[in-house]
């Protein structure tokens, strides 16, 4: 879907009981689309190519980006629904990914690839241009605010999985399964 289609779903789109699966135009990669409780979560899968490409432009070397691009990355857009009452809160850390045949796991975050970031000699320039695009581990939304960015989940191309995802309204938990999502496979 193009971008200004999915901010259309986040914007006017009628809330979605189940989660819903979506196909990018141009590129035909699929996505998996939620909207309720004041609240919407897609997730759009990016090829290891792209993610090679993208991070390989800011900086990194060859070696140093394939094990980003060999990991299951997805662009996340979140967003507050203008007619939310509440503030929505989430942290990443929460979250959990299921792969088809193993237990419950947490995503792969920001601050573990830092680290891998470091033995791996990454340039201080290209560590700051990973930091921001990535989905921030922890952000809050006022009613309408929104955001995307890249999540990784620790998991290999092709790979099935179930995610998890957890967000606060006010003080109330709220959860939602996205079931039956594929990592995008190593061409």
């Amino acid at each position: 879907m193009r971008l200004g289609l999915t901010l259309f779903l986040l914007t006017c789109g009628p809330a979605i009981a189940e989660v819903q699966q979506v196909s990018e135009e141009g590129s035909g990669l699929p996505g998996w689309h939620w909207q309720g409780e004041g609240a919407s979560f897609t997730f759009n899968q990016r090829l290891p190519d792209q993610t090679r490409a993208f991070f390989q432009g800011r900086g990194f070397l060859p070696e140093q980006a394939e094990p980003l691009a060999r990991d299951c990355v997805f662009q996340a857009i979140i967003r507050n629904g203008a007619e939310a009452a509440a503030p929505l809160a989430l942290n990443l850390a929460e979250w959990r990914v299921t792969p088809a045949a193993g237990s419950a796991q947490p995503l792969k975050l920001e601050a573990h690839w830092q680290e891998e970031w470091e033995h791996l000699g990454v340039s201080q320039p290209a560590r700051i241009a990973f930091r921001w695009s990535l989905f921030p581990t922890e952000q809050r939304f006022a009613p309408g605010d929104w955001n995307m960015g890249m999540i990784t989940l620790g998991l290999a191309p092709g790979s099935r999985f179930d995610l998890e995802v957890v967000w606060r309204s006010g003080a109330q938990e709220k959860r939602r399964r996205f079931s039956a999502m594929q990592c995008a496979a190593d061409a």
